[in-house]
């Protein structure tokens, strides 16, 4: 999803229905959870931006830069 929609913000209710297809709960924080993760997998090297950053109230955005070949 991130690499579809880059730069662009994703709400945790987005994410859950374009990812798995189903509606998320009030309480879900399950895609935190799939974030943090993901984000210990791509973690960039010391002192460079994070490739995916939270963007506080609405949702995750991919900040790296894509190129589709």
């Amino acid at each position: 999803m991130f690499l579809e929609h880059p730069g662009r913000v994703l709400g945790r209710e987005q994410i859950l229905e374009m990812g798995r297809g189903r509606l998320a709960a009030p309480s879900d924080r399950s895609v935190d959870t799939l974030v943090s993760r993901l984000r210990r997998k791509l973690e960039p090297p010391e002192g460079t931006a994070p490739v995916i950053k939270t963007v506080r109230g609405s949702g995750y955005m991919l900040a790296a830069k894509v190129e589709r070949a």
